[in-house]
C-alpha cells in the first residue's frame, strides 16, 4: 500500500539525526512528534467506490441465459448478455451469471463491488444463511466464494425483480 507523499518524501530524504532533542525549538519537535505518531498509528483509510453488479440468469425450454449489468463508480452501466451452451435449472443460471459479472470486474481489477440481485436462494447461500444442500449448486458457491475472496470490499443485496429488469432482459 502508498504511504503517501510525505512519508515517500521523508524516506527519499532523510534528515540529520537529532542528538539532543533540547537544541531543537519546541514547535519542532512538537510537530515531529505528531508526524512520528500519524506514520506509526495508521488511522486514515480510503473507501473505495464499488462498482455494481446486476445480476439475472433464465431457463426457458428453448435455451438458458445469464444477463449481466455492471455499473462503474460514474454511474455508467455496461450490458452483457451470454447464451448458456448447456442444460441447466434456473439456479443455476443464476449463479452463472453471478461468477461471470465477478470474473470479469476480476479480470478488470476492480476492488470493489456491490452485488444485487433478485435471486434470494443464490445471495443467502453466498452470505452462509442458506445451506447449499444441492452437490451440483456447491460447485457454483465455492466458485462464487472463491471469486468472492479477490475484492477488498464486496457486498451483496436482494432486490426485488423490478430494480433488476435490465439484467433480466440481458438474460
Amino acid at each position: 500500500m502508498d504511504s503517501g507523499p510525505v512519508a515517500d518524501f521523508l524516506a527519499d530524504h532523510p534528515g540529520e539525526e537529532i542528538e539532543n532533542m533540547d537544541s531543537m525549538d519546541t514547535s519542532n519537535a512538537d510537530m515531529l512528534t505528531r508526524a512520528h505518531t500519524c506514520l506509526n498509528n495508521p488511522i486514515y483509510s480510503v473507501h473505495l467506490t464499488p462498482w455494481k453488479l446486476y445480476f439475472d440468469g433464465s431457463k426457458t425450454n428453448l435455451a438458458s441465459g445469464a444477463g449481466i449489468v455492471l455499473e462503474d463508480p460514474l454511474g455508467i452501466r455496461h450490458y452483457y448478455s451470454f447464451q448458456l451452451d448447456f442444460q441447466c435449472t434456473n439456479n443455476k443460471a443464476e449463479y452463472e451469471a453471478l461468477i461471470i459479472g465477478l470474473e470479469i470486474l476480476v479480470e478488470l481489477g476492480i476492488q470493489s463491488v456491490e452485488i444485487l440481485g433478485d435471486s434470494m436462494l443464490v445471495l443467502k447461500q453466498i452470505a452462509g444463511e442458506y445451506k447449499c444442500l444441492s452437490p451440483s449448486l456447491a460447485v457454483y458457491l465455492v466458485a462464487a466464494r472463491n471469486l468472492l475472496v479477490e475484492f477488498m470490499e464486496a457486498t451483496w443485496e436482494h432486490i426485488p425483480m423490478e430494480e433488476n429488469l435490465a439484467a433480466n432482459e440481458m438474460a
